[in-house]
């Protein structure tokens, strides 16, 4: 009998991860709507004209942590998605003219870490197998659902399968994990290399998008989970989707409308909607309620259950760890339409040809030092005395 609710499911947001929960749901029968505040889907992966002439994704930037099995399940190559591999993967232009190239296969790299320490050239594959080994266990367990206390005795099986799962690693995998999940990336960094450039550039990873020193407990897992993408079967590669980040989110539109999804935009939520106990629909601020047998959010856990959710419907508890939940963040992001290509110092810029690493990631940190002032900086007065090293 069908149900009378609008749907089956509201999706609250229509950014990347609400249009990946949207379609799955679909695919397994289910009625969905995705309700979206802004005019455009996409959240943080949209392309727009942010300056006449000149279009750019103009917040998220790059692809490697799209999982294939979403890409492959979602069909977005055959939606027109497209993503290009870096020609080589950062730049770190240092100080003194000097400039430390990452990428263009591992002779490449070692040649080019040797010119600053012949040991961390040597220590180079070693330190990149310890990262595989990890990152290899983290993709098999990325799509499984994680445990949840007191669930049942369903997620009581998924506990033990994965104990189990853990159970069979070696203790050299053991122990990498545990430094991984423990240390600081500082720390791991300074164990492993001793040249300020090679350390920089792997420690960047660890503050890129998380407001904290290189230098604090158990960034060293940011830096590790920067390192399980892959691109096009390549593994730990980045790479640039082409016509921006909106096309990986206009790929899952289609996908989504082609599964009989509805998506509405321009419409804002105001309340989830709980009557005795049960989620009943989302209110909309043009007026409208759309029932629905449940909710999912594709908004931050503080919108979500201090602004959208009814504070008496949840426990005290809860809703005083949720006022704690820390989301800052650190990033700043700055759209620049250029009359010519940026030119470094360490780089041939003659000629008519793009120099390949200006489509690296180009990185303005020279030493986890520098970051670890610059965090400093950034926490006593909002942003650091040194934003770039010229």
């Amino acid at each position: 009998m069908p149900s009378a609710n609008d749907c089956d499911v509201a999706i609250i947001g229509g950014g990347h991860n609400g249009l990946v929960c949207a379609c799955y749901l679909a695919r397994a029968g289910l009625r969905v709507r995705v309700l979206e505040r802004r005019d455009v889907i996409g959240g943080a992966a949209v392309t727009a004209e942010f300056h006449p002439g000149f279009r750019n994704s103009v917040a998220s930037y790059t692809v490697s942590l799209l999982n294939p099995r979403i890409i492959a399940d979602l069909r977005l190559a055959e939606h027109g998605l497209r993503v290009l591999e870096r020609p080589m993967a950062n730049l770190l232009p240092l100080p003194d003219g000097d400039c430390l190239r990452v990428g263009g296969g591992p002779d490449a790299t070692r040649r080019e870490v040797a010119r600053f320490s012949e040991r961390d050239a040597r220590r180079l594959g070693d330190y990149q197998d310890m990262l595989e080994r990890v990152a290899d266990e983290l993709r098999a367990l990325v799509l499984e659902t994680p445990p949840t206390p007191g669930a049942g005795v369903q997620s009581l099986s998924r506990a033990l399968r994965l104990a189990l799962r853990m159970g069979r690693w070696d203790r050299i995998r053991q122990r990498d994990v545990l430094e991984l999940f423990s240390r600081s990336a500082g720390e791991l960094l300074d164990h492993w290399f001793e040249s300020d450039p090679i350390k920089a550039v792997y420690g960047f990873d660890a503050v890129v998008g998380n407001y904290q020193s290189p230098y604090a407990p158990g960034s060293a897992y940011v830096l590790l989970h920067h390192a399980f993408g892959e691109v096009n079967g390549k593994r730990g590669a980045w790479g640039h989707a082409v016509g921006g980040m909106g096309a990986i989110t206009q790929a899952m539109a289609k996908e989504a409308e082609r599964l009989g999804v509805v998506v509405e935009t321009g419409v804002a939520a105001t309340r989830v909607v709980v009557e005795g106990g049960a989620v009943r629909g989302v209110a909309l601020a043009d007026g409208r309620v759309v029932t629905s047998a449940a909710v999912a959010a594709n908004v931050s856990p503080r919108m979500l259950y201090l602004d959208l959710v009814d504070e008496t419907e949840l426990e005290a508890d809860f809703v005083a760890r949720i006022r704690r939940f820390r989301c800052g963040s650190g990033s700043l992001r700055m759209n620049v339409a250029l009359s010519e290509l940026p030119r470094f110092r360490c780089l041939d810029n003659e000629g008519d040809a793009a120099p390949r690493e200006l489509g690296a990631g180009i990185i303005m940190a020279p030493s986890l030092h520098y970051m670890d002032r610059a965090w400093m900086d950034a926490r006593r007065d909002g942003y650091s005395r040194e934003p770039i090293v010229e």
